[in-house]
């Protein structure tokens, strides 16, 4: 008897499985596939998208869902870059939450620009640091995660690589030769967004640079046509106002805080830019990665299960 009841258990799971797995991956649902597999390719779990499709779903199916960084938003006009911020000298931060009926946020509000420094850890080509760690570690009040990186393990969620361009307090971490989707801030504390060479950031004075993308907002303007393209997910991102203030944004999203939660689109990001006055930003890496700390602690939830994602660059505000 007890035979007969673990085959049938094991029958129906079998069944479950493979009914779930054709329906999800291969039923008239696409809203729903498309929104499952953004999860997965956001998170350190992107390995199982295969065999939880049964291996039916192909390679290059997966990567039509993987983030494209750049887009055609030009680069950040010369005038901004020219911005002079260094005579700020404030300690303001303050933090305010943003709601929308399908994601809520959190703005933290930077004064002073020449506070933030990008952090970089310190088991680079092994294994990537928490935010948690790295703003400790670079003794910070503040920060979130930064550019992109690779996993040393695929899909493993190790963050030990970073990966573009990666320029920390004036020295060059990491290069790609080739033009890179590039978030930087100048000597002065001028935020710029776009494609750039490592040649052209250094003939603009640049001290701190990470990659990843798409350009928000470029020149006060948005830059994302329709949605993006990306889905609806937890999305870090970051931009400057006129008067140099720095915006650290993170959303929730993948419902970790009940239905109203389903994330935000990368139009969502560049609405909620210009709603705080931005004149440059641009998205981070998002997903599980999407962390913020203040003050030694976590100011959102993120949204894997495991808690906060080793990453392998984050935004750092100096004291």
């Amino acid at each position: 008897m007890i035979l007969k009841a673990i085959r049938r258990t094991v029958l129906l799971l079998i069944y479950v499985y493979v009914s779930c797995s054709l329906l999800l991956f291969h039923g008239p649902f696409t809203a729903l596939r498309g929104y499952v597999i953004d999860i997965f390719t956001t998170s350190m779990h992107g390995y199982l998208l295969r065999p939880l499709s049964m291996y039916t779903l192909s390679q290059a199916e997966i990567n039509k869902h993987l983030p494209q960084l750049m887009n055609t938003g030009g680069l950040t006009n010369a005038q901004i870059t020219q911005q002079n911020f260094n005579n700020i000298n404030s300690s303001s931060i303050k933090i305010v939450n943003y709601k929308t009926s399908t994601f809520s946020a959190q703005v933290m509000m930077i004064r002073d620009p020449q506070r933030l420094q990008v952090a970089v850890t310190k088991y680079a080509g092994n294994v990537g640091q928490t935010v948690s760690q790295l703003v400790s570690e670079y003794h910070g009040v503040a920060g979130v995660n930064g550019g992109a990186f690779k996993d040393t393990k695929n899909w493993r969620g190790t963050g030990g690589i970073p990966l573009g361009i990666t320029i920390s307090n004036g020295k060059v971490i990491q290069a790609d030769p080739a033009q890179q989707p590039v978030i930087a801030l100048t000597k002065k504390g001028a935020l710029i967004a776009g494609s750039y060479t490592l040649t052209q950031l250094k003939s603009l004075g640049v001290q701190e640079a990470l990659s990843f993308g798409p350009v928000l907002v470029q020149n006060g303007r948005d830059m994302i046509q329709g949605t993006g393209g990306w889905g609806y997910a937890p999305r870090t991102a970051i931009g400057q106002t006129a008067n140099g203030t720095i915006l650290l944004v993170v959303t929730d999203g993948r419902f970790i805080h009940g239905p109203n939660n389903l994330g935000a689109s990368l139009q969502d990001m560049a609405q909620l830019m210009l709603h705080y006055g931005a004149q440059v930003a641009a998205n981070l890496d998002g997903g599980s990665s999407t962390t913020m700390v203040y003050n030694g602690k976590l100011v959102n939830e993120p949204s894997d299960v495991l808690g906060e994602r080793e990453v392998a660059t984050a935004l750092v505000v100096m004291p």
